[in-house]
């Protein structure tokens, strides 16, 4: 008998512990997913880059910041929206490329990230997006056609999001996630996934686009969003789309990645033309 209840004590003791994780994970779940982070480990002056700030105003006030990086070659710009921790300082290497390889760019913080006001939720970055779109527009000239839509990671939902809001020029999702849900059956497989309160439906959205050029980027060494995730986004993807393989994990494929990123972004701008010239043809 004292062993039955020495048994039943520890399996009670294992429910409890594991029923307290459950809830502490329900209630602290956008610490999990939201890492922002104030301080700005470089800016582009500092880097000898030349960009421009840039303060945005959301629907419901919030006050965003970014960085344009003029290219005065090209009528196209990429919008780049970053994943779930640190801030745009993380991302300069990134723009810098994209700035060099024959775009401009311009990259900014959710709210609640870097130099942004508020605090950072799903609905709060579609609106942060739509902001973005609509400063393009206004203040600097841009048709949506001109915009390409760059999602990493998180950011990935946050560039579908738009792609189907605005008719934008194209889509690249690197290193994104299906949802939310898929997310936490592949990191926490002992939480049921039925708690997670946030969507992030990129896969969703990305099944909503059609006559959009899309670019899907992931690397087989991804650790934190496997590849599946990428090849499932590529299957719910219509024409035109290209799958592009990327060496590294998911914070370091980029730097292990350049060349590639440089031979398909040139590839996926011609993409961008070629269906441009086809849609005016057809009308």
């Amino acid at each position: 008998m004292n062993t039955i209840k020495k048994m039943v004590t520890l399996l009670a003791t294992i429910a409890g512990g594991y029923l307290l994780l459950l809830i502490f994970m329900y209630l602290f779940q956008s610490k999990l997913i939201f890492l922002p982070s104030s301080d700005l480990l470089v800016t582009p002056s500092e880097a000898a880059l030349q960009a421009e700030d840039v303060w945005i105003e959301t629907s419901d006030a919030e006050r965003l910041h970014g960085w344009f990086f003029p290219n005065d070659s090209t009528e196209y710009i990429v919008v780049l929206s970053h994943g779930n921790a640190g801030n745009i300082s993380n991302r300069i290497d990134i723009a810098k490329f994209l700035q060099e390889a024959g775009v401009s760019v311009l990259i900014y913080d959710y709210r609640g990230y870097g130099q942004s006001s508020g605090n950072p939720s799903e609905e709060g970055l579609y609106r942060d997006i739509e902001a973005v779109v609509n400063f393009l527009k206004m203040d600097k000239g841009y048709s949506e056609q001109q915009m390409i839509m760059y999602g990493r990671s998180m950011g990935g939902a946050v560039a579908s999001f738009a792609a189907t809001r605005f008719n934008v020029g194209g889509l690249v999702l690197d290193s994104a996630f299906k949802n939310v849900k898929a997310m936490v059956s592949d990191l926490y497989p002992f939480v049921p996934s039925f708690l997670a309160s946030y969507e992030f439906p990129t896969e969703q959205h990305v099944q909503q686009l059609s006559d959009i050029p899309v670019m899907i980027m992931h690397s087989p060494t991804d650790t934190i969003v496997d590849i599946s995730h990428g090849k499932a986004l590529f299957g719910a993807a219509n024409d035109p789309k290209t799958f592009v393989e990327l060496r590294g994990g998911h914070n370091d494929n980029f730097h292990a990645s350049v060349d590639i990123y440089s031979q398909y972004l040139k590839k996926f701008l011609l993409m961008i033309d070629e269906e441009k010239t086809s849609s005016i043809e057809e009308k």
